[in-house]
């Protein structure tokens, strides 16, 4: 598979399946399809569809939908989060207000679940409505706990879930689906999606803390700042002494940033955290390699090692 093909059809697709009548609607396709990013749910599926020897049409208006149901998610997110920026460039909420932020992802999803009832496959279409319910939960949770101390593992796992893993695991399983997998089979699938989606959001919250590249796109300390309980937080609330635990919530209410990766340094957060990731990867790993040897499978394995640095 050439990657940047992929993404350009991606992107045809995604101005296809998007049908506006308004002109603020045309600005906000144009918006969604300009913004960028790296594409990776719909290359996963797309990957996996080759892997699977799907040739099918289909795997195209799939995958893309999946990119929709994020790029609304992302809309929805930025008011919930009074973000000024996305990708170093204005929200759509700065740019045309909240309301009109709320709503176009609304029209996004509409326009997405449109699409999919025309497949008329509803084994697909059972997926993705349960992603979207998913998405709502766990944005609802995370509004109710992203500044409460009292935030457990569990409750980040369930946000994770629902806000990143999901969508994940729908990817790898209507792959699967439109292969003609069983829904056994597809299930398995689901769950290396859904390991590869908690991996790529915990790899994305240690990034706020522990920048590793210049071009990460990642606010050096914003969740921080924003007084979130991520996945470093949370292990260092693990692994600290307590009586440095129970300085942890005073620390990010002052929003003291030397003292918190004073602490993180001291109980070796960052090296803590990337080894239970490459274990994660490595599980992701001895899945593909159930596959023969081909180049959907080394961009897979590629994408994998990113993970990492």
């Amino acid at each position: 598979m050439n990657i940047s093909l992929a993404v350009s059809k991606i992107d045809s697709t995604l101005n296809e399946i998007i049908h506006e009548d308004l002109k603020i609607l045309k600005d906000i396709k144009k918006y969604v399809i300009k913004s960028g990013g790296k594409r990776i749910r719909p290359l996963t599926h797309l990957l996996f569809c080759d892997l699977l020897n799907y040739k099918g049409k289909d795997q195209w208006i799939v995958g893309t939908i999946a990119e929709l149901i994020h790029a609304a998610s992302l809309l929805h997110d930025d008011v919930v989060d009074e973000a000024d920026t996305r990708r170093g460039k204005k929200t759509v909420g700065v740019l045309y207000g909240n309301k009109t932020a709320i709503l176009t992802g609304d029209f996004l999803l509409a326009c997405g679940i449109e699409r999919l009832n025309r497949l008329q496959n509803p084994a697909i279409l059972d997926v993705f409505t349960d992603v979207i319910r998913q998405l709502s939960v766990s944005e609802l949770l995370q509004m109710q706990w992203q500044k409460n101390p009292k935030i457990t593992f569990e409750i980040y796992e369930k946000i994770i879930y629902g806000k990143t893993s999901s969508l994940f695991g729908a990817v790898t399983q209507t792959a699967a689906l439109l292969a003609g997998q069983s829904s056994k089979q597809a299930e398995d699938y689901r769950d290396f999606g859904l390991l590869m989606g908690d991996v790529f959001q915990k790899r994305d919250d240690l990034l706020d803390y522990f920048t590793l590249t210049k071009n990460s796109g990642k606010d050096h300390l914003k969740d921080f700042s924003n007084k979130l309980y991520t996945y470093p937080i949370l292990v260092l609330r693990e692994k600290a002494s307590k009586q440095d635990k129970a300085l942890i919530p005073k620390i990010i209410e002052s929003s003291n940033n030397k003292k918190i990766m004073e602490l993180l340094t001291e109980y070796k957060i960052k090296e803590i955290c990337f080894t239970e990731l490459n274990e994660d990867i490595h599980e992701l790993r001895e899945f593909l390699t159930q596959f023969p040897e081909s180049k959907s499978k080394l961009i897979l394995n590629e994408q994998l090692s990113k993970l990492l640095y």
